[in-house]
């Protein structure tokens, strides 16, 4: 019998360690070469940048690894033994995240909605499988 729990929390898990791993990128970037290299990854193309703009990218980067690591500890803690307190904390998480970066990166055109899908994706089999194995057993709280 397929376990829909662990499979939502795999999907939950995998969120968080891809906006870990795109964080420690971005942070990479930015610490390593300076702002302009950080934000070369979003389609910056050159020109002077403010004084801040490397803080405030590494800040960004900061929020998303701790997002990501959120989601990942409330997958392992709640989502993998069906908790619906964990789908409800994790589905909200992630969509206001989520929500977040169709409004500020995919509409104004910094990121291809290809370029997020894997978020997507990853956020849509935690949510689904998360969802019907709270249905099928809502027994857990």
């Amino acid at each position: 019998m397929m376990n829909f729990a662990k499979l939502g929390a795999i999907g939950f898990g995998l969120w968080g360690l891809l906006h870990i791993a795109g964080a420690g990128l971005v942070l990479s970037a930015t610490l390593g070469s300076g702002p302009a290299d950080g934000y070369a990854i979003y389609g910056y193309d050159g020109g002077p940048l403010p004084g801040a703009t490397g803080a405030i990218l590494a800040y960004f980067a900061y929020l998303l690894a701790l997002s990501g690591a959120a989601a990942l500890a409330v997958a392992i803690k709640l989502n993998w033994s069906n908790s619906q307190a964990g789908l409800a904390i994790n589905s909200g998480l992630v969509l206001t995240i989520e929500f977040g970066l169709i409004v500020f990166l995919i509409v104004p055109g910094y990121l291809s909605l290809l370029e997020s899908l894997p978020g997507f994706v990853f956020f849509a089999i935690g949510a689904i499988f998360g969802g019907i194995a709270c249905k099928r057993d809502p027994s857990h709280a």
